[in-house]
């Protein structure tokens, strides 16, 4: 992660800072990428990096939500994008993080950027699509980039810029509202809205990956009625939230998410008092 990537005049949002600022104060990480097999696909995990964030962001979180031992500040979190790889031989990136590790991970998996074909936003926000462009160029040239046509008239100027180079390229495409609906490669996509306007989550034969649905996992599962400042309407954030994860228990479906510790991938459970607990797959 060079300097020169995170000069003042690149950052638009809390977000886009935390992540310049991890990438000169984190030294390394346990690991970048993780592979989970589904059933057409594989998915790989392209950890941008792990760290921590203030507790001060959620919104919501009690003291009596917090046990005797939990006295720090902070709270885990992480950055992912993940890479889809299907049986008839399709790339396909979901969200491109910031760029830390983006390229070295894709190098590992074999895959150059010339090479992918679809890369699915879940929302425009930086630390999500910041790598679509490259010094003033399209990073993944042979790509089409798709974006929920709610979130795209969300897109602040930064993002705009960004999306300009792919006039030709970019598909606005509506998920299903209800359930999950293809969208292509038989990809699912499925509105789960309140962190932005359009906020989008995807399924990819038995793995759901939630995009923004949650930032705390520690807190965030047992309690999701905690929401986050960057959320556009908490309360519509917080009723997805648990929409969502019910769904996922009722199919015994897999998740992943962008700001889930490493691995990322788990499992979803309901416990007696009507909480959810996260089990990340084995590695």
């Amino acid at each position: 992660f060079a300097i020169q990537k995170c000069e003042l005049k690149d950052i638009h949002t809390f977000w886009d800072t935390i992540f310049c600022l991890a990438a000169f104060m984190t030294s390394g990480y346990a690991q970048n990428t993780f592979v989970f097999k589904t059933k057409r696909s594989e998915v790989i995990l392209l950890s941008e990096g792990q760290f921590s964030n203030k507790k001060d962001v959620l919104i919501g979180l009690e003291k009596e939500m917090l046990d005797k031992s939990d006295t720090t500040a902070l709270f885990k979190t992480a950055l992912n994008a993940f890479l889809v790889k299907t049986r008839n031989g399709k790339n396909i990136l979901v969200d491109t993080g910031l760029g830390r590790e983006l390229f070295n991970n894709l190098a590992w998996a074999g895959v150059s950027p010339d090479m992918i074909d679809i890369v699915l936003i879940t929302h425009l926000h930086g630390d999500h699509y910041r790598v679509l462009v490259k010094e003033n160029k399209k990073t993944f040239p042979n790509a089409k980039i798709y974006i929920s046509k709610e979130e795209y008239p969300s897109a602040d100027e930064n993002a705009k810029r960004v999306l300009k180079h792919y006039d030709n390229d970019l598909v606005l495409f509506e998920p299903g509202v209800d359930k999950p609906e293809i969208v292509c490669e038989k990809i699912k996509a499925w509105y789960i809205t309140g962190h932005t306007p359009g906020h989008t989550v995807y399924q990819v034969d038995n793995l759901l990956i939630w995009g923004d649905v949650t930032h705390a996992m520690d807190y965030q599962m047992t309690f999701p009625q905690v929401a986050i400042v960057y959320d556009t309407n908490a309360k519509k954030a917080v009723e997805n939230r648990k929409k969502l994860f019910d769904y996922i228990v009722k199919n015994n479906l897999t998740a992943a998410g962008m700001h889930i510790p490493y691995p990322a991938f788990g499992k979803v459970s309901v416990l007696s008092d009507g909480s959810y607990k996260f089990t990340p797959v084995k590695h």
